[in-house]
């Protein structure tokens, strides 16, 4: 893809590895180029320096700042900050495990953000992995289990149980990356991107279960192996995107190694994004160790006035300030080992504009998995066929359990099944009156005993002709009531419902069906007796399968076409 005059934004801008592809993709001359950072110091440090850059020919710049992680209005505080007012650990929580209604999309910062500048080339530069990680779970979980312990033991004087398990359900990790990538599909889908890069991470530097730099006792620690984790979590959502219609071009690109650097100097260290003051302790009573070691005892130590710790340092970006000597373990042969921000920058901008760098993650995967074969395809038929004869055989007919899933899946397959029985073949379910046709659907349904229970006793409930009636066995599939024992009754709900899996006898619906299977007879006849070539798909050659209304194949064209279900690749 050309650069040149197009909108690019890039997430963590202001890192050192979103800073040095920023300033390479000044050269490419785009017509705007938004950077955002956590804090608003960094956004606009990033752009003044992109503004007064040399290689700068007039490329707008824009910066933006706060957490792309939660809505708008809680983006520019800290969690602390969030966890402090309950309204707003309920929004938090709403954001993360609610139905993805347009309220939860709109409202995020990302989405904001993207429907604002509209960028037609996103580069992500956060690492995603240890922005979820690192708010340390496994912490939480422990000050759940000390509390729950308490309770049991009958001290309820600081009853906190509530808020830890609000800060526990909101810290979970995958629920906090599918829910980012959601959001992040559906705010790329409005701004129209055309090309998603991510610069990923493997979360050990590259090394193995072996990495000796850790954040616990444990080797490796366990919130590092979260980090891996949820890095192979996210590179397989983004290869599930590369593999859905009308998505952007997805890419990925994974460096294992450590990265440096952005720059050496001596000065203030920083850690965590504060200075670490200076404090000392001298042997006394209160340093003599007892019985047991307090976490916050009386103090012991002084602090040194205002001073600060200084040295001499190298600056590695998010990963912190690094000591000499911290630096030459890590980055020797055999460790870490390192690669320049601007190795990467070189391959993210070679991959954008369709070069084969060989280090394309996603690219990577669709070339290393094992895809459908020849052979099951040469053999699907003798199954269906051994399966039809077989329900010749005991007269009973194979058409849905509820084991695959979705409800909806079954639905559809009940309701074309029933509608075979009744009319026998497409054109004839077409041209039928839709009042009638429900009548005798219903009717079917009330006088067959065992098509009703079959269907009722996998979980798809019946709603009859009237709207209002329903059949229900003791478990529905749909709706999944989500912790809730009620549900209400609304116009709105029923939709969602008989769409979603239960059998609807509505007239509507019959009509539904025929104005399907008007648009299926429509694209089947798309090839003319001229072009007999392999262009067309489903075209008369499939025919016969439709006329004797093949349910599969019926319901595989509501998927394809109506639901856009459908692989790529």
């Amino acid at each position: 893809m050309d650069i040149k005059g197009k909108r690019i934004m890039i997430f963590g801008g202001w890192g050192l590895v979103g800073s040095a592809i920023a300033k390479q993709l000044l050269e490419e001359q785009p017509s705007e180029l938004v950077v955002t950072s956590l804090r608003k110091n960094e956004a606009e440090e990033i752009r003044a320096i992109l503004e007064n850059h040399p290689l700068n020919k007039g490329t707008k710049i824009i910066s933006v700042h706060g957490d792309l992680f939660v809505r708008d209005e809680l983006s520019n505080l800290s969690k602390a900050e969030i966890y402090s007012k309950q309204e707003q650990v309920e929004l938090l929580i709403h954001d993360i495990y609610d139905d993805l209604g347009s309220d939860v999309v709109q409202s995020s910062k990302l989405f904001q953000v993207m429907d604002t500048h509209k960028p037609q080339i996103l580069i992500d530069c956060i690492n995603t992995a240890t922005v979820f990680a690192y708010q340390n779970v496994y912490q939480i979980v422990a000050e759940l289990r000390a509390e729950i312990d308490q309770i049991r033991q009958g001290d309820t004087s600081k009853d906190t149980l509530i808020e830890t398990v609000e800060r526990m359900i909101s810290t979970l990790y995958l629920p906090q990356l599918i829910r980012h990538v959601q959001i992040l599909i559906e705010s790329m889908r409005v701004a129209e991107t055309r090309l998603y890069l991510k610069v990923g991470t493997s979360g050990t530097g590259g090394m193995g279960f072996n990495i000796p730099y850790t954040h616990s006792e444990d080797k490796p620690s366990k919130m590092l192996m979260s980090k891996s984790s949820l890095a192979g979590a996210q590179t397989m959502l983004l290869w599930l995107l590369g593999r859905t219609p009308h998505a952007p071009i997805i890419k990925e690109i994974k460096p294992t190694a450590a990265i440096a650097w952005k720059k050496i100097g001596f000065g203030k260290v920083v850690r965590r994004g504060s200075h670490i003051p200076l404090y000392d302790a001298l042997p006394g009573t209160a340093t003599t160790l007892g019985q047991e070691l307090v976490k916050a005892p009386e103090e012991s130590w002084k602090r040194l006035g205002d001073n600060y710790l200084e040295s001499v340092y190298i600056d590695a970006g998010e990963n912190g300030y690094f000591s000499a000597g911290e630096f030459s373990v890590l980055t020797g042969e055999g460790q870490m080992e390192f690669v320049t921000p601007e190795e990467i920058a070189d391959l993210t901008l070679l991959e954008i504009k369709g070069g084969n760098t060989g280090n394309d993650i996603i690219s990577s995967l669709d070339g290393s998995v094992l895809s459908p074969s020849y052979r099951a395809g040469v053999i699907r038929k003798d199954a269906l066929e051994k399966m039809e004869a077989l329900e010749e055989e005991t007269g009973k007919d194979s058409v849905a359990f509820e084991l695959l899933g979705p409800p909806r899946l079954t639905k559809l397959l009940y309701e074309v099944y029933i509608l075979k029985q009744l009319r026998g073949n497409i054109e004839a379910v077409m041209s039928a009156d839709a009042e009638e046709l429900a009548t005798e659907i219903e009717n079917e349904i009330l006088e067959n005993q065992e098509l009703r229970s079959t269907i009722l006793s996998v979980g798809t409930p019946i709603l009859l002709k009237d709207g209002k009636t329903f059949l229900r066995g003791p478990d529905m599939s749909e709706p999944n009531f989500e912790g809730q024992t009620v549900l209400e009754v609304t116009p709105e709900n029923i939709e969602k419902w008989t769409s979603g899996g239960w059998l609807d006898l509505r007239v509507s619906n019959v009509k539904q069906w025929q104005d399907r299977l008007t648009a299926l007879s429509t694209d089947m006849q798309k090839e003319t007796k001229q072009d007999y070539s392999s262009y067309y798909f489903r075209n008369r050659r499939f025919l016969g399968g439709t006329q004797r209304m093949d349910i599969g194949l019926i319901v595989n064209w509501v998927l394809e076409y109506e639901d856009m279900g459908y692989r790529i690749k």
